[in-house]
This record gives C-alpha cells, sequence and structure tokens, in this order.
C-alpha cells in the first residue's frame, strides 16, 4: 500500500501509472497468500483503472507520427481514462485503504507447504494454457497464458523468502515469456485500432509475424523442457 502511495503524487505520468500498476498485481499476489480474497475486487479496480490510462498512453505515443486523427481521438479517450483514475483513486484512499489496514491486523502468513501448493496450482494452470497457445495461438489463448504468467511470477517475487532458491530461478524465464507475449499483445491490440488504414496495417502485420515467430519458440521450448513442470517438483 506505502509502494502504491508513493507513486500517487506523480500519476498520471507514463512511469508512475506503469510502477502502481505493476504494485497492485503485487498487493494481490499477496493477497492471494494472505487468504484475503474478498479485498481483491476492489484492488483489482484500481489496477484496472491504471490499466486504462497506462495502454492509452502507449497508444498515444505510437500514433502520434502515425496518423493525426486517431491521434487526436486517443488523446480525448486518455483524458477520460484520467479522470476515471482520479475517481478510482478517491475510492482506494476512502474505503479500500482502511479495508487493507484492517484486514492486515489478522492476516497470517501461510505455512511453506501451503505456500508450495498455491503455486503448484497455477503452474498447474499456466502449462495448460501455454499448450493452448502453443497448438492454437489465437489471440485469445496468447492473452489467457499470458495472464498467467504475470500472476506467477508476482506470487513468486510477494513469496520469495518463503520458496526454495531453485523453484525461484523459474522468475526469469516468466520476464521473458511475459515480455515477449506483451509485445505480441499490444501489436494485436494496434491492428485493430488501424484495421482501417491499410498501410499503417500492413507494417504492423509483418511485425506481429516476427514477433509471433519469437513468442512460438519460447512455447515449444517451455513444453519440449518441461519447464513448468520442473519448476512443479522444485515446490
Amino acid at each position: 500500500m506505502r509502494a502504491v502511495r508513493q507513486q500517487e503524487e506523480r500519476l498520471p505520468a507514463k512511469a508512475a501509472v506503469h510502477q502502481a500498476r505493476v504494485t497492485a498485481r503485487k498487493l494481490r499476489a499477496s493477497l492471494r497468500i494472505l487468504r484475503v480474497r474478498e479485498l481483491d475486487p476492489a484492488v483489482k479496480e484500481l489496477q484496472d483503472a491504471l490499466g486504462r490510462v497506462r495502454d492509452l498512453q502507449l497508444q498515444v505515443a505510437w500514433l502520434r507520427e502515425r496518423d493525426a486523427a486517431l491521434f487526436q481521438a486517443h488523446k480525448r479517450k486518455l483524458r477520460t481514462a484520467e479522470r476515471a483514475l482520479d475517481r478510482a483513486l478517491q475510492q482506494w484512499n476512502s474505503r479500500t485503504v482502511p479495508a487493507l489496514l484492517q484486514a492486515s491486523e489478522d492476516a497470517r502468513r501461510p505455512p511453506p507447504r501451503k505456500l508450495s501448493k498455491i503455486l503448484r496450482k497455477r503452474l498447474e494452470r499456466l502449462e495448460e494454457r501455454l499448450e493452448a497457445a502453443r497448438k492454437r495461438p489465437t489471440t485469445k489463448a496468447l492473452h489467457r497464458a499470458r495472464i498467467s504468467v504475470k500472476q506467477i511470477r508476482y506470487l513468486l517475487q510477494v513469496a520469495k523468502d518463503a520458496l526454495p532458491k531453485k523453484a525461484l530461478r523459474l522468475e526469469a524465464d516468466l520476464k521473458s515469456l511475459q515480455a515477449s507475449l506483451g509485445e505480441l499483445h499490444d501489436a494485436d491490440v494496434r491492428m485493430a485500432l488501424i484495421k482501417d488504414r491499410p498501410e499503417l496495417l500492413r507494417a504492423e502485420r509483418e511485425a506481429r509475424q516476427r514477433l509471433a515467430k519469437v513468442v512460438d519458440a519460447q512455447l515449444a521450448r517451455w513444453h519440449g523442457q518441461k519447464v513448468a513442470e520442473r519448476a512443479q517438483k522444485l515446490l
């Protein structure tokens, strides 16, 4: 909560939005570990508001030198999203923070065995989603895989002191896969933005094809080397 608060004064600066969004994800991972899931929706509201601003910031920056009309339209959307973020922050400070502080008084860190069980279940789901994306790399399947990658990565980060050191080596693999899946997702979003702009769309489609090859190679490695399965055994 302190980490989110540290970014508030700098919002809606790009770096602050990004950092606050990452911190909200880590807080949600902490709630999952501490079994305070009833507060997860409230934290997710702030995360989603930050995410909408962040996504539009990236789109505005990308459109700036490419399409004046779309650039102006998305600047207006960004201003609307920033106002929505202000409202989300007001609710965060007036309702969510007090509720989190109250819950923290009774929260207890689970024993290592229980924590490992939580992570093994997440890894099983990740393995299923990665395999689905490898066999049929649709936009939806890839997006679901990306969500699982992020969830496990943040769980590892917030619980690292209670986990076997060998299991933490997975974090580097997750970071690389998350980056590639994220770039591919961004390309899909951009292609949807410029679907009526043939010249821009052609170049972006070629860029997406290159990114897809990188992701395909990573998914093949995770499958061939049984990365997720080996991580489960370490836990």
